[in-house]
């Protein structure tokens, strides 16, 4: 567990433990409401119920690690890490950030990052990728920021309000 003071907060950044399952959905449901520049809002998840999720999360549980950031009791952000499952590929993760929009640009963002990145040289990765939407610049910087190159392009792929938007994919070598 890594404890950052940010504004005399404590905030600190562990393990998903299952206990914490359900408020992780609830955490995940908020950002995935507040946000438009995730793939998924929440009414791509509306059908899909606690229990399958739960599921999902303890099915892959040997490829999938989350990383959460809490404000005391609250879950405020996490980082997903997926592990690649097939042997070929096995030096390869892929990243998903997400933060309560609250608490963005407060470092805490860069945090995660840095504790992912620790997770993933752990279990001999060498190389993270993640997606970035174009016009969410702040995201991208920060990604730009820490390391992580443009690697390619996918041009107008989501429809949004003001039109379409471009996906960045993004690598970092460890």
């Amino acid at each position: 567990s890594i404890i950052i003071i940010m504004n005399h907060t404590a905030i600190s950044v562990s393990p998903l433990e299952w206990r914490q399952v359900m408020k992780f959905l609830s955490l995940r449901q908020k950002i995935e409401t507040e946000t438009d520049h995730l793939a998924l809002d929440g009414a791509d998840r509306k059908s899909e119920s606690a229990l399958l999720a739960i599921g999902r999360m303890f099915a892959n549980r040997k490829w999938l690690v989350i990383l959460v950031a809490k404000d005391g009791d609250e879950l405020i952000g996490y980082i997903s890490i997926f592990f690649a499952r097939f042997r070929k590929m096995k030096v390869n993760a892929y990243l998903v950030l997400s933060l309560r929009s609250n608490y963005r640009n407060q470092g805490i963002g860069t945090k995660l990052m840095h504790e992912a990145e620790r997770v993933a040289k752990g279990r001999g990765i060498r190389r993270l990728e993640l997606e970035v939407f174009a016009k969410n610049i702040r995201a991208h910087k920060l990604f730009k920021r820490l390391g992580y190159e443009e690697e390619g392009r996918k041009r107008q792929v989501a429809e949004i309000q003001a039109g379409f938007d471009d996906l960045i994919l993004m690598v970092k070598f460890l």
